[in-house]
Order: C-alpha cells, then sequence, then structure tokens
C-alpha cells in the first residue's frame, strides 16, 4: 500500500532543513510512499525547487508566525487529496502542521532538525516557539530527531508532558556531489572572484545567523592574518545577520568575500582549504558531510550532533564554541601540517560515503509504516 504523505515545512529559505526534505522527497521509496510538500511562506524558494524537480508541492501561506488560519487551506488540501500521514518540520509547520491532523483524524509526525530556541533571532520569539512546541507536543504521534542530541531533549520534554509518543534518530543523508573536477571548480570560483591562487582561503557555509556563529569566525580570522598575511575569508550564505557581519567585515582589515545566498553552494567548497563551522548549535550539520566528499579538512565546533558524525582528531578538528582562539589554533596546525590533513580529509570521506539519503528514506518510510499501524491497532 502506497502512503500519502504531506510533508509541511516554511521554506522561506534553501538551508539544512529544506536541503532534506527535497532529499528525502526525492529518495523516499514510491512503491511505498507518495510524498506531497506543503509550503507556508508565499513565494516560497523551495516549493519553486520541488516543482522544478517534478515534485507536487503547494503553498499554504501564513500571515504571521502565529497563523493559524493556515490550517483551513492545509485541512481543505488533506481531505482533497486524501493524505494519510502529516510529516511537520520545524515549529512553524509543528504548529499549523498539529491542528491540521488533528481535525483530520490521521497521525502527525515531526522531525526536529534543531532546537526551537536557537532558530529566531530574537530571544521572545525562540521562547514562543518552545511554547507553542510544548502545547502542542500531545498532538503528534511520533517524532524524528537527526541526531541523539536532539533525541535527548525531545525526551526530556516528552517526559515533562507525561507523553510516550516513539522518538527516532534518523540521520540527514547526503547526496553525493559531483568533485571530479575539483581543480576546475577551484579555479573558476577563484577567478570569478578575485581570489588568488596561493591565498589561503578560510570558508563556511550557512545561514548568516547569530547561531552559525560567523562573527566568531571573523574574529579568528583577525588572529589568523597576522599568522597568514596572504589569508581570505570566504562567507556563503544569506539570513538577518548580514548586515552585522558585513560591518564586521569592513573593519576588520581582511582579505573577504561574502557570496550571499548560492543555490549550489557544495561547488564552492574546492576553493576552500580549510571548512570551519562555528556554529553555537547544531542539530547535526550536514553541510560538514558535504566538505568531507569535497576533501576539504574541517574545523567545527563541538556542539549539538556535530561529534556524532565526525571524529575529532580523526575526522575532524572540534573546538569549544565561541572561542576564536580554539578556531584559530585548530585552523593555524591544519595550515601547519599536511600529514594531519591527510588523515581527516581520508577519514572523513570514508565517514560521510556512511549517510546516504536512501539509508534515510527508508527508515523514514519503516517509521511512517510502524505509526499508520499503531494508530489501526
Amino acid at each position: 500500500m502506497t502512503i500519502k504523505v504531506l510533508h509541511l515545512i516554511g521554506g522561506g529559505e534553501i538551508a539544512g532543513a529544506e536541503k532534506h526534505v527535497l532529499s528525502l522527497l526525492n529518495h523516499l521509496p514510491a512503491e511505498n510512499v507518495e510524498p506531497m510538500l506543503g509550503c507556508l511562506i508565499k513565494n516560497s524558494p523551495l516549493a519553486a525547487q520541488a516543482q522544478a524537480r517534478g515534485l507536487v508541492s503547494q503553498t499554504f501561506p501564513m500571515k504571521f508566525p502565529l497563523d493559524l488560519t493556515a490550517t483551513i487551506p492545509i485541512v481543505r488540501f488533506g481531505r482533497k487529496s486524501q493524505i494519510q500521514l502529516l510529516h511537520c518540520h520545524g515549529t512553524r509547520a509543528g504548529l499549523v502542521g498539529r491542528v491540521a491532523a488533528k481535525i483530520l483524524r490521521i497521525p502527525c509526525i515531526s522531525t526536529v532538525h534543531s532546537l526551537p530556541e536557537f532558530d529566531y533571532k530574537a530571544n521572545w520569539k525562540g521562547r514562543a516557539a518552545l511554547l507553542l512546541d510544548y502545547y502542542t507536543l500531545p498532538l503528534v504521534d511520533a517524532v524524528i530527531t537527526v541526531s541523539d542530541n536532539l533525541k535527548e531533549y525531545v525526551l526530556a520534554r516528552r517526559e515533562q508532558k507525561g507523553l510516550s509518543f516513539p522518538v527516532k534518530t534518523i540521520y540527514n543523508g547526503c547526496d553525493t556531489m559531483d568533485f571530479s573536477e575539483r581543480d576546475r571548480l577551484r579555479k573558476h570560483f577563484r577567478r570569478h572572484y578575485g581570489i588568488p591562487e596561493h591565498t589561503v582561503v578560510l570558508g563556511t557555509i550557512g545561514r548568516l545567523h547569530p547561531v552559525k556563529g560567523q562573527m566568531f569566525l571573523i574574529e579568528a580570522a583577525q588572529l589568523l592574518h597576522k599568522e597568514f598575511p596572504d589569508l581570505h575569508l570566504l562567507i556563503v550564505g544569506e539570513g538577518p545577520s548580514r548586515t552585522e557581519l558585513q560591518q564586521a567585515l569592513n573593519t576588520s582589515g581582511l582579505n573577504y568575500t561574502l557570496t550571499g545566498y548560492m543555490p549550489e553552494a557544495w561547488r564552492v567548497l574546492p576553493a576552500m582549504d580549510i571548512f570551519v563551522l562555528p556554529s553555537q548549535h547544531e542539530g547535526m550539520g550536514l553541510v560538514l558531510l558535504e566538505a568531507a566528499q569535497a576533501g576539504v579538512p574541517i574545523v567545527a565546533t563541538n556542539v549539538g550532533g556535530i561529534s556524532e558524525i565526525l571524529v575529532d582528531q580523526s575526522e575532524a578538528l572540534l573546538v569549544n564554541p565561541a572561542s576564536p582562539l580554539d578556531l584559530t589554533l585548530a585552523c593555524s596546525r591544519l595550515l601547519r601540517d599536511q600529514a594531519l590533513v591527510q588523515k581527516l580529509v581520508t577519514k572523513a570521506a570514508e565517514k560521510a560515503r556512511m549517510f546516504t539519503p536512501e539509508k534515510m528514506a527508508a527508515e523514514t518510510a519503516a517509521l511512517y509504516k510502524e505509526v499508520l499501524n499503531t494508530r489501526k491497532s
């Protein structure tokens, strides 16, 4: 039997959760699951990408983050399309999706990609998101987390509410990127942005947001610049912190490139000599698997689920969060020790091959079946 599943997500940008959803929808076994995508932001770039890939996509615009009226078109669509299960991604989707599933009398699964309190720049929004998640938690039939670190968080909240739904860790799968022309990609990007070939490039990819820690990376690059004068800082991404980061870069004295959003950001990875993920929290850190595929040595903060996918000193160098000095020392070590770089790159590439989208999709489809069978019994 094919299960009709509606995936709900904000879809206002293409970040880690959105990449996850696109990959999941592309790899769910067609003989078992018929997936559809619902986005909650008008003119959603995610909806456009899904449609370009031939996926069924619908938009249910929310006028503001707590707009429960979006449940009405979701319920109508669910009835018309005979949706059998709702799969929510993120707090916004969890709010309207859980309510809609209750009205439709169908199971609801939520995937937790990150801690809600870190998803918003304003603290009050983070607290509101936590509160809404807490009060709608009884409406879920199961929760997927993208790391065991997040699983512990969900289990604690489940216990607070005296609930008993299953919580399962399903790691993100990373699509295989084509780095067969790595040198050409490296030269093309550096030439396009006027970065000399001999220059040491410190790079990161991610949403421009305080939780991603780019400000700490700028401070680290300033310290590292004293040791490596030809250093170039490369930041790929867009987000609410752009103005502050641009101002900091302008006064940093660094050579830098701030690209803005790039649809296929993985193509930039070969231009980097070190990939740095300076986050203050990460659910899993999907971009790390892309960097590992690209053969770029990795420095990352030891937060969230990062240590679950990359082993410190073996596959990457993991450092304390919010510490520019620790980032500087780790990067300096890599720039001076090519033997260590080669070991980390080789081991990280091996690890990345373990996180396949096929495995992620198969485990997700199995949970759908389990939840539906539980509802029937």
